[in-house]
């Protein structure tokens, strides 16, 4: 760097950085440069679809954040695409608008149907925070007469068009205002990687304080996953996340001062200027885990470089099945609740954009037979041309559910729609054939308007000019579901609800009635496992688990009431009773199977509560990485639960993390036990099977005779022999009195 910019740089940076602390003030240099890194953004994965440019759709918007700690310095569009061969190659174009400015226009060449390219370099003055990248086709196959909707009038643009954006850090202020950011920041989609540095050896309150933090963390990543490696001693090179105590701290935190008091704190990365360490400090343990809980619940609070935290104290506990991302169960719920952004339920376009709404239900929700979730519905819409073939199309999923004509009075009387609801608890696939809510997953609930339009006309020497007017449709707020009235009951053990939903922890928010039981001396990648699962049972609620509960002692996991979610491996005693599956130390591992018919007989008789006998046992010793993921029942207390994520060694454990942070590998685990190697992960249901929740005694007393129609049948006929023997009985008592009357 040239002499004459080492002042204004320094200024540069003494000015945003907010003051300088001790760390950061002995390893800010002048000739840190700022870091530059390169993003690829595929525009068809920020379409999340195919993009097709045609007559009736001639637009397609693409939106794209950036990150509030980064500069885009270049911006390259890098197109791809095809174009019909009907298109007049002197009056078509494809036009690219970034946040409404014309910035390119791509001429369509003569040589047309074949593969094209175009790179447009784009002003990276016009990027801000949130963008929105468009592209118009301007498609003319005639010089006069044409329909402006011929099939003939399309362009494609190929899966590998991107987006190519080269971003700088910028060196930010330290300040807790900021918070959640720069650690984590809405705008970028990218999975949520957040480093979170201990001390050597962290005690159970330090593991607790991590998993607070790395739980709302989580809620706030929501969909885009989450993964919170876990470091010894020294910060890698980017935004972390410190804990310490005045007496346990990392290393390179040797020379802070003291805290006199639960702390957040962000100060500068010792290493460079552009990243951020945030620190939760006390003096010991209980003023750590009071500066976790602080960060969770209170972060609206925090500003300034340092906060002391003087009192956290919840008004309310929380109540069962009431995360913040789950639907109410308890009443009516209107749509107005569930939207997620202004305008979510309006649209408006000449080929309008799908309304969705997303739900999550409570796993354990019970619906049984023909009981269906209902739906009141009411929208309104811009009249179309022709009612004929104008409609509303209603879906779950992705499946088509049902359908409704669009008159051109422009409202639809509120409708009454029963929503289907399947509990697919042994994964064992779908059992009904209409789509349905998926207790315990993310669902979608899609509203489609479509519309019938005049254009264009039959006769080719008869010219008629048409104007598209944009139409306009919404859901109405008021528009209701309701899931109140049915119980809560599951059939167990069904590992989908804790891959799905965290359930049964999740059943509590924040994590009250859940005890984490880790090994004694966790490792790196066992801790890392840990906050990755309640950030990731976090991310399901959209609560922090503030309190969870940590112990390393299987006779403390004994006394306490709780659901035990346990890491490492299970003690001999417990592995003997349960399972199905041990993993031991020399590479041996064992597992107890059913036959794949009991097994199938299961996944198809849902209502049948007998167990799935293990009909042989399998011990093996062999190099290569293994894992489970274990469901029983706990056995100290009947309404709890256990899941065990089971591993034997570093590699097995490396293998879990990795496997558990794939979206698509979630989707795989179901039954009683889940094995995962390198080739993939094979669940299967075997063992005992418990029930948690309850049922009124009648509904309970046929959902359990269901399974037997024979036994159902004995019972009625019974009944009515008992009834007609009580009949006649006093039928004759009544004649026998009469009697007796005339007689006298």
């Amino acid at each position: 760097m040239s002499k004459r910019w080492l002042v204004p740089f320094s200024l540069l940076i003494l000015l945003l950085g907010g003051g300088a602390d001790s760390l950061a003030a002995t390893a800010t240099t002048p000739d840190d440069a700022p870091p530059l890194e390169r993003r690829t953004l595929p525009l068809t994965r920020l379409a999340q679809a195919p993009i097709e440019l045609t007559g009736l759709v001639p637009s397609q918007r693409i939106d794209f954040g950036v990150r509030g700690d980064r500069l885009v310095t270049r911006a390259v569009l890098d197109l791809h695409y095809r174009p019909s061969p009907a298109l007049l190659d002197d009056v078509s174009q494809l036009k690219v608008y970034l946040n409404d400015e014309v910035v390119g226009v791509v001429s369509l060449e003569p040589d047309r149907g074949k593969p094209q390219h175009a790179e447009l370099s784009l002003d990276p003055r016009l990027i801000r925070d949130y963008n929105r990248l468009e592209l118009s086709l301007i498609g003319h196959y005639r010089d006069i007469c044409e329909n402006p909707v011929h099939t003939s009038i399309w362009l494609d643009i190929g899966d590998d068009s991107q987006l190519e954006l080269t971003e700088q850090a910028l060196p930010l202020a330290n300040s807790l205002a900021r918070l959640p950011g720069p650690f984590f920041d809405s705008r970028d989609d990218a999975v949520l990687d957040l480093p979170i540095v201990l001390p050597e050896s962290p005690d159970l309150a330090m593991q607790r304080a991590g998993g607070i933090v790395a739980s709302w963390f989580g809620s706030l990543a929501d969909w885009r996953g989450q993964h919170f490696p876990v470091t010894f001693d020294r910060p890698p090179r980017r935004h972390a996340v410190v804990l310490a105590t005045n007496d346990a701290r990392p290393v390179f935190l040797a020379d802070y001062p003291p805290v006199d008091g639960p702390t957040v704190e962000i100060i500068s990365h010792p290493d460079t200027p552009y990243a951020k360490l945030l620190l939760i400090l006390g003096r010991d343990d209980d003023d750590l885990v009071e500066a976790a809980r602080a960060l969770a619940l209170g972060d609206v609070l925090l500003r300034g470089q340092s906060a002391r935290i003087d009192a956290i104290d919840p008004l309310e506990p929380r109540q069962p099945y009431d995360a913040p991302k789950w639907v109410p169960t308890d009443r009516p719920v209107s749509f107005d609740e569930l939207v997620e952004y202004p305008d979510q339920l309006q649209v408006e376009g000449e080929e309008m954009d799908r309304i969705d709404i997303n739900l999550r239900v409570p796993p354990d929700l019970f619906v049984w037979e023909d009981d269906l979730i209902d739906l009141d519905l009411g929208y309104r819409y811009t009249p179309p041309a022709t009612d004929r073939g104008s409609r509303l199309d209603v879906a779950i999923n992705g499946e088509f559910l049902r359908s409704f004509p669009l008159s051109e009075e422009g409202s639809g009387d509120p409708s009454g729609l029963a929503v289907p609801v399947l509990q697919d608890w042994l994964g064992g696939g779908s059992q009904v054939a209409i789509p349905a809510l998926r207790l315990g997953a993310a669902n979608r609930l899609s509203f489609d308007f479509q519309y019938a339009n005049r254009v264009g006309g039959a006769e080719p020497d008869k010219c008629i000019t048409v104007t598209q007017v944009p139409n306009r449709a919404a859901i109405d707020k008021s528009s209701t579901l309701d899931f109140s009235g049915y119980p809560h009951y599951l059939a167990m053990p069904a590992l989908r609800t804790f891959a799905t939903a965290g359930f049964p922890f999740s059943r509590l928010a924040d994590l009250s009635q859940t005890l984490v039981v880790t090994p004694a001396s966790p490792s790196a990648e066992q801790l890392s496992s840990l906050f990755d699962t309640l950030g990731r049972i976090g991310a399901q609620t959209g609560y922090p688990g503030v309190a969870v509960r940590l112990t390393d002692d299987w006779q403390q996991a004994r006394e306490v009431d709780a659901d035990i979610l346990a890491f490492g491996s299970l003690p001999e005693s417990l592995s003997e009773r349960a399972p199905v599956m041990a993993l031991g130390p020399d590479a041996r591992s064992r597992l107890r199977l059913a036959s794949r018919d009991a097994e199938i007989t299961a996944r198809h008789n849902p209502l049948d509560d007998a167990p799935v006998p293990a009909d042989r046992s399998v011990t093996i010793s062999a190099h290569g990485p293994l894992a489970a993921v274990l469901g029983m029942q706990s056995p100290f207390f009947d309404q709890r639960s256990v899941v065990a994520l089971l591993t034997a060694g570093p590699a097995d454990q490396r293998l879990l993390n990795r496997t558990l942070a794939e979206p698509t590998a979630l989707d795989q685990i179901s039954g009683s036990v889940a094995v995962i190697r390198d080739s993939g992960i094979t669940s299967n249901a075997v063992g005992e099977r418990y029930y948690v929740g309850h049922l009124p005694w009648t509904t309970w007393l046929w959902y359990h005779l269901s399974r037997h129609p024979w036994l159902i049948a004995a019972v009625a006929g019974l009944a009515v022999l008992i009834v007609a023997f009580l009949l006649w009985r006093i039928l004759r008592r009544l004649g026998a009195r009469r009697l007796n009357e005339d007689e006298a």
